[in-house]
């Protein structure tokens, strides 16, 4: 309910994941960020403008918590992943059926206060109560709004050269875009593993339909990816995919399609002079399109058109040369047969002046129809069609230097100026006075360079390259931040936070605290994880229950396969706690090879986790948290960590406008358990519940 009139009547949580307060505080000192800078000068922060993050440091826990102001024991969405009785399961923690506390969106929408909640991905979506003034987009993924939800396949190269010999397909399959055409294009995938014995795949498909049914709604296609029985191994070696896998988020592959160059056949118009066709394979390798390739006046090849059907002068769209060209409308086949509308995003990086050679980036296929994860589903439509379809983004963008700063980059600032332009609209004509919004922009694409922040032996692009692409990331934050700044003279409080940063570490990663299923290493070397072998010896990927005792699941996670409580459980529960005590000694004497240094920082049981906020019933039996120096790039470490090139683990915060102290540094150390209550003060409504933080009284204007 509405407890007082509050310090401000209009609230904009602006939510940026992955935003880094040490990067930041780089970037505004050497003068590249002056909208940040204006809103350090408008309000209050920490002089270093640091936010005390909670763990771990990784999506869909750390905005339950901003939503909550609870520690992820007592909202319940622990990690990423969620794991069942079954271990070697687990499940993406994104949606409302996990979060078991009140959220603060709730308490204002009942409190008559017209509240937006865009793309919260930890607990908003789909919405638990049904009331008028409460407005959902999405928060079903990462990403950007439907980014999941909406896409339909994947990035794609697009090459077409004389030296081809046939045309051809395949995903996941390269990783820069500087292909001469001959190539044998082979999947490269992700480095983890599954089991595929029938006894596996009906027990991922148990799980699989159950967390279908539990979210329920109408229309919306669960992601395949969100249950998974992933292994993942440590192997030896100096290549990018040798330390799991958000180290190899950076080198991380895109399909790819080859084509040759042909003289035009069967086409049903007339063509223009020296037009030469290739083909164009898309939606997974299952839709043929036909490109031509054209002539300028002066009689050289610099443009581009592609087409559905040969036998109509209808192309699809015409590409100029190094030109990024967005909304390239199409369609992609659905399961029934029937075609859906997509969009994507294209730029035709190269087109040699002979027409012997092209190279073409094109986005995943966006569905233009897909209004599921929109609550009233109507608004899909009203903000499509005023402000365009939503915007397709991706991090895969592997090593390649055009593509991360040509492609990616591009799609994210048109990402986040179709973000801001929607979320004025809702102000403008929805009458919204509350909004909690999320942008993924620095996270995703901190994840195409963040290793190579420092030189290595493996660097696929220089440090200074990597330091250039993550200056023109927090250049794109600043001006997004800066969109909105026009609003604190309208009476809006602006806060702006982060649920965690990226950090790059002074060391190489290791596979301890992959957030996407069991890492076998290193309690498989210490003897406590124990894998099934095939003919040869070599490890299968299925655990062998029988003979383990302990698995490490999640970013920080350990479980014993405790007898009572696991299907297969071997550890008899009166020799669980001294297991725990062993394997924490090992855990602090595993050292890197390379240094001779101890690679995890913290390891505890779960009766001393709950210092953290992560012990309780859904806790695992021990907590542990990587060093510093080994820690990649989110996620297993301690939110305090820092690394090279002024990265951290910790969030950032700022706040300003009515309620707020100007131009005010504050030596409090603000939590992420304290954003939501502080914002409920704010607005003079009810604190959550639940809630564990409190306000951070020392920036307000008046005292409580």
């Amino acid at each position: 309910m509405l407890r007082s009139k509050g310090l401000t009547d209009k609230l904009l949580m602006l939510g940026i994941d992955g935003m880094d307060p040490r990067f930041t505080k780089r970037m505004v000192n050497e003068g590249k960020m002056p909208n940040v800078k204006k809103l350090m000068e408008l309000g209050s922060c920490r002089e270093d403008l640091r936010l005390l993050g909670a763990v771990p440091t990784i999506t869909p826990p750390m905005w339950a918590t901003l939503g909550t102001g609870c520690y992820p024991m007592t909202h319940g969405i622990m990690d990423y992943n969620l794991s069942g009785e079954d271990l070697e399961i687990t499940y993406a923690a994104f949606y409302s059926n996990f979060l078991k506390v009140q959220p603060l969106w709730n308490i204002t929408a009942e409190a008559g206060k017209k509240t937006l909640v865009w793309h919260w991905p930890g607990g908003a979506w789909p919405p638990t109560i049904d009331n008028e003034n409460l407005i959902t987009v999405d928060g079903s993924s990462p990403g950007a709004v439907c980014a999941f939800s909406s896409a339909r396949d994947f990035d794609t190269v697009f090459i077409a050269s004389t030296k081809a010999q046939k045309p051809g397909y395949m995903p996941m399959s390269v990783r820069e875009s500087k292909l001469a055409g001959d190539e044998q294009l082979k999947f490269m995938g992700i480095p983890q593993q599954s089991s595929n014995t029938p006894e596996a795949k009906a027990l991922l498909k148990q799980y699989y339909d159950k967390y279908v049914e539990d979210v329920n709604v109408e229309g919306y296609v669960v992601p395949g990816s969100f249950v998974t029985n992933a292994i993942q191994f440590e192997h030896e070696g100096e290549g990018p995919l040798d330390r799991g896998l958000m180290w190899t988020l950076a080198d991380f592959p895109s399909s790819c399609s080859i084509s040759p160059i042909y003289p035009p056949q069967q086409w049903g118009f007339e063509l223009p002079e020296g037009a030469k066709e290739f083909v164009m394979l898309t939606g997974m390798g299952k839709v043929v399109r036909f490109g031509l390739i054209l002539k300028n006046e002066a009689g050289k090849y610099d443009h581009i058109a592609m087409y559905a059907d040969k036998s109509k002068d209808e192309p699809i769209a015409v590409l100029e040369n190094d030109v990024f060209t967005p909304y390239v409308m199409d369609v992609f086949p659905r399961q029934n047969g029937s075609m859906e509308k997509v969009h994507r995003t294209f730029r035709a990086l190269e087109i040699a002046e002979d027409g012997s050679y092209v190279r073409m980036w094109a986005s995943r296929g966006m569905s233009c129809e897909d209004d599921s994860v929109w609550t009233p589903r109507g608004l899909f439509k009203e903000i499509t069609e005023k402000f365009g379809q939503v915007v397709p983004t991706s991090q895969m963008s592997g090593n390649d230097p055009e593509l991360i700063l040509k492609c990616n980059h591009p799609q994210w600032a048109l990402s986040a100026e179709w973000q801001s332009k929607c979320m004025h609209y809702m102000i403008q004509e929805h009458g919204v006075e509350v909004i909690f919004s999320h942008y993924h922009g620095p996270d995703l694409e901190g994840h195409n360079y963040m290793k190579y922040l420092k030189e290595r032996s493996t660097s696929q692009i220089s440090e200074a390259q990597a330091v250039e692409y993550a200056e023109a990331t927090y250049k794109l934050t600043d001006d997004y931040i800066g969109s909105f700044l026009h609003l604190i003279d309208e009476g809006w409080t602006i806060v702006v936070f982060s649920d965690h940063a990226q950090v790059c570490p002074e060391g190489e990663a290791h596979v301890i605290g992959e957030s996407c299923g069991i890492c076998v290493d290193p309690l498989a070397s210490m003897g406590y994880t124990v894998m099934k072998k095939d003919e040869s010896g070599n490890d299968l990927p299925e655990v062998d229950w029988s003979k383990t005792r302990a698995v490490q699941t999640r970013s920080n996670s350990i479980y014993i396969n405790l007898k009572g409580r696991q299907p297969h459980g071997i550890v008899d529960p009166a020799d669980k706690y001294e297991l725990e005590e062993q394997i924490i000694t090992d855990l602090y004497g595993y050292k890197d090879k390379k240094t001779g240094k101890r690679i995890v920082s913290m390891a505890l049981h779960n009766k001393d986790a709950v210092l953290l906020g992560l012990g309780g019933p859904m806790g695992s039996d021990i907590v542990f948290f990587v060093h510093d120096d080994y820690c990649y790039d989110h996620g297993n470490g301690l939110s305090t960590a820092c690394g090279h090139n002024d990265t951290t683990l910790s969030p950032i915060f700022l706040a300003a406008g009515p309620g707020i102290k100007q131009n005010y540094r504050t030596d409090r150390w603000i939590r992420e358990v304290d954003v939501a209550p502080t914002a409920a003060v704010l607005l003079g409504v009810d604190i959550p519940a639940e809630c564990e933080g409190a306000p951070a009284y020392q920036i307000l204007t008046e005292k409580l």
